[in-house]
């Protein structure tokens, strides 16, 4: 039976040992491996194995730490293991297991410091409640045993402070009882006597200026037991004896204590559902929707954390967020934005240095092939020292040839980057020679090389004819296998006005195309690459002709390739009667996709009607959108769409980078009105104010005598003022016009507005838009009474006005906000006529 249990462990360790060389951070297979190993008595190896996978992991190492001292019952091994993890690691959870570890089985002294490296750490951690509140109670064991000592009648004149339960007795009942006969056979390294402590108070210097500094770090953040430790910090300060410097201390931290309560309840909500046990891995397509919410959780928080709820000095501020970045690292490692954050803050707390080593330790731990993060750490190098240092440039340019070798090949990017670092650097001689290198030697060039060196050439050192060079020599090397090439280097033709080169150019390039296309069609072959990148350059053409050429040059370019497949057709001695006037064998006949192209300008490109079923039908646009064409469609459907019809090696930079940053910058003027905020107005009920006999809608004798007329046959008379019928008109509600609004009409001209109307949409577009700038309340008195600046007699009689206004309202003038016998009984009218009306009405 022992044998058969021993084989299927064995076969379980064999599957679990499988999954994890298929897949090093599969979560539930390690698991499952640390499991058995436990069973098996021999976890250390897996666990080693396991922590080095998972470093940040605070439950690994917690499980580790474990079963080192309950299973193997090693506690020299279960306090290496703490000590290798508790610096790297910044986790609550862990550092309270090493705390109770610690108050288990360490001497007392190194209790005090184990507590107060954990604050140090995380006393600004929102679940660290428990923890400050045992170590305030163990310092203040200490601190009056020490005013025992001291002074025999501190009890009695009350200078003593109320002690909670000892943490350390608490922690060591719960222990199992061969580990509990170990600590008492060694009393003497675990000794938490009154002596021990008055010991250890005095080796510690545990004195009035120790507790106290305790006591405002731990009321100046946001936790649990706020309340608890603000009363012992009163009772703290008014033993002392000295009132006026209780009150200060008290007066000064009290508003801290109050924010702290107030942040604490909000962080309960920003932290919902994060969790801090999570295990950083890879980013994969599996794993990307959830790593992605994980990562939105710790952002709010972030985000929280950053408005300073607390209204910390910029110091303090620096040190708490810096730790939620490094607890958001711990659980989110493999995601470089997170490390690019953390070293921005670092360096707006100008601790750079200490931002460049983060982004270091994320490179060499987490994302070694990350080129972002590392190309970032090779700029910082150069541009730390402003002027730039021997050292720091050597140290750049070692960075960039490091990436040059450990990135994949070819990685165009890495070398470009390197090459503009030599630029800046070191001048035009040793940037044309590293180029001149890279193109002999270096895997890391392609195309993309050879257009970045030409537009160097133009942009930076205005040599337009060496920059056509080096187009031309990279065109030499790539031939027909690289049109993108070819289109960038008709791109910087026609930027520099050149255009005979660029109709020369494509005109030879589609002509090349065509004529392997036939050679590949009359062997029976076909070559996609060949077909696709004729189709492109004619595109090209076209679109170029038909915005910068003739009406000559636009005929001859879209039909250029139907024309030459004929000419090609009659030389090879074909009878006219088969020549083929739409050429489809080729793929020449052109689709409406590249007619489309061939009509487009940027971003903007005419769109026609055709049948998808994998898409929905759009919505029909407004007339005045047509003429646009594409710019009424979002920019990045038209980017996808542009580059549908073709390899994605086949793009116009140009146009590409216009799609982009329309994507990004572009608005449609036609489609403003829909980005505006607009409220819910579908279940607003009208307003009907309370009404005033004042504004009650009744006859008059100025009444036009055509509304008195009978109405004509089969319409209802029409009431006064072109409401409610005359029959109806006692069922109307009286209408009200309320006084501020009284008051407003009457200043207002009564002339009709003159002019076109005001465009709605453009103006609530601008109100939401523009920035506001703040105006402090203590300046508003300044800005309306310092504006109006008047003389001493002006002044004089202003206040001869303003005293007799007083006056008038003390006498009960009408404006007066005071009640008046006048006011009563016009509010007993009102009232009457309303309970009347609203009789009626019943009725």
């Amino acid at each position: 039976m022992s044998t058969a249990i021993q084989q299927t462990a064995t076969a379980r360790t064999a599957a679990y040992e499988a999954a994890i060389q298929a897949d090093p951070f599969d979560v539930a297979a390690w698991d499952a491996r640390i499991a058995e190993a436990k069973n098996e008595g021999k976890a250390a190896p897996v666990f080693d194995r396991a922590v080095s996978r998972f470093p940040t992991s605070a439950r690994i190492w917690i499980s580790y730490a474990e079963w080192c001292e309950v299973q193997a019952q090693d506690v020299p091994l279960a306090l290496s293991v703490f000590r290798r993890c508790l610096r790297q690691v910044p986790n609550l959870d862990l550092w309270v297991a090493h705390l109770t570890f610690c108050k288990r089985y360490q001497p007392l002294e190194e209790i005090f410091r184990a507590y107060q490296a954990a604050t140090d750490v995380l006393g600004t951690d929102f679940r660290a409640g428990t923890m400050w509140a045992e170590y305030i109670g163990l310092l203040k064991k200490a601190y009056n045993l020490l005013e025992k000592k001291r002074n025999s009648d501190a009890e009695v004149s009350g200078r003593l402070l109320a002690e909670e339960a000892n943490p350390i007795e608490a922690s060591r009942r719960s222990i199992k009882p061969v580990l509990k006969k170990k600590i008492e056979d060694n009393k003497e390294a675990h000794d938490i006597s009154d002596d021990e402590f008055i010991r250890v108070g005095e080796l510690l210097q545990i004195d009035v200026n120790m507790v106290r500094t305790a006591f405002q770090r731990a009321v100046s953040s946001a936790h649990a037991t706020l309340d608890k430790i603000w009363v012992g910090y009163e009772q703290f300060e008014k033993s002392l004896g000295n009132s006026p410097l209780a009150s200060n201390y008290l007066g000064d931290f009290m508003p801290r204590y109050l924010r702290g309560k107030q942040a604490f309840k909000e962080l309960q909500v920003v932290y919902l559902g994060v969790d801090h046990f999570s295990l950083a891995a890879p980013i994969r397509s599996q794993t990307a929707k959830h790593e992605q919410k994980k990562l939105e959780k710790w952002r709010g928080v972030l985000n929280y954390e950053r408005t300073n709820p607390l209204r910390l000095p910029r110091v303090d501020l620096q040190a708490r967020v810096s730790l939620v970045y490094q607890q958001v690292a711990l659980c989110c490692s493999f995601h470089a934005e997170v490390w690019n954050d953390f070293s921005t803050w670092l360096d707006m707390g100008n601790q750079s240095s200490h931002a460049t080593t983060c982004l270091r330790q994320a490179v060499e731990r987490f994302l070694p092939k990350d080129l972002t993060l590392r190309l970032l750490i090779a700029h910082r190098l150069e541009i730390t020292e402003m002027p730039a240092t021997a050292e720091s440039l050597k140290a750049a340019d070692e960075e960039y040839q490091k990436i040059l070798e450990d990135v994949p090949k070819p990685c165009p990017l890495a070398l470009i980057n390197y090459m503009s670092f030599i630029r800046r650097q070191r001048g035009a001689p040793e940037f044309r020679d590293a180029f001149l290198e890279a193109i002999d030697s270096s895997p890391h060039c392609t195309w993309e090389v050879y257009a970045f060196a030409a537009m160097v050439e133009y942009h930076v050192y205005d040599e337009i004819e060496a920059a056509s060079r080096v187009f031309r020599l990279g065109l030499e090397r790539y031939r027909d296998r690289e049109p993108a090439l070819l289109a960038a280097y008709v791109n910087f033709l026609v930027g520099v006005n050149d255009l005979k080169s660029a109709r020369a150019e494509l005109s030879r390039s589609v002509l090349d195309r065509l004529q392997g296309g036939v050679r590949d069609h009359l062997a029976n072959r076909s070559d996609k690459m060949t077909l696709d990148s004729l189709s492109f350059l004619w595109q090209k053409w076209t679109r170029l002709e038909r915005y910068f050429g003739d009406a000559g040059a636009v005929k001859r370019a879209t039909s250029f390739r139907d024309d030459e497949y004929r000419n090609m057709q009659r030389d090879q001695e074909v009878e006219d009667e088969v020549v083929s006037e739409t050429p489809v064998a080729l793929g020449l006949s052109a689709s409406i996709e590249e007619v489309e192209e061939s009509f487009r300008f940027q971003h903007l490109i005419p769109r026609s009607v055709k049948a998808n079923p994998e898409t929905k039908p759009a919505t029909p646009a407004p007339a005045e959108k047509k003429v646009e064409g594409a710019a009424s469609s979002s920019a990045s459907t038209a980017g996808a769409e542009a580059t549908s019809a073709k390899p994605a090696d086949l793009l116009d930079h140009t146009v590409s980078e216009a799609v982009d940053g329309f994507a990004k910058l572009g608005s449609d003027i036609y489609s403003a009105s829909v980005h505006i905020a607009r409220p819910d107005v579908s279940k607003m009920l009208a307003f009907r104010p309370a009404l005033d006999v004042v504004g009650r809608k009744r006859p008059s004798t100025e009444v036009d005598p055509s509304m008195l007329q009978p109405p004509p046959p089969g319409q209802p008379p029409v009431g006064i003022g072109g409401g409610a019928p005359l029959g109806e008109e006692k069922n109307v509600l009286p209408t009200m016009i309320p006084k501020c609004l009284q008051d407003l009409l009457a200043v207002l001209p009564s002339r009709p507005l003159k002019g076109q109307k005001p465009d709605v949409d453009y103006l609530l577009t601008v109100l939401q838009t523009v920035t506001i700038p703040p105006v402090p309340i203590k300046d508003l008195a300044h800005f309306r009474y310092d504006s109006l600046r008047l003389d001493k007699e002006d002044d004089g009689r202003l206040m001869q006005m303003l005293a007799a206004k007083d006056d008038m309202e003390a006498g009960g003038s009408f404006f007066s906000s005071r009640t008046t016998s006048y006011r009563d009984r016009l509010s007993a009218k009102r009232q009457k006529v309303l309970a009347e009306t609203n009789t009626k009405v019943e009725t």
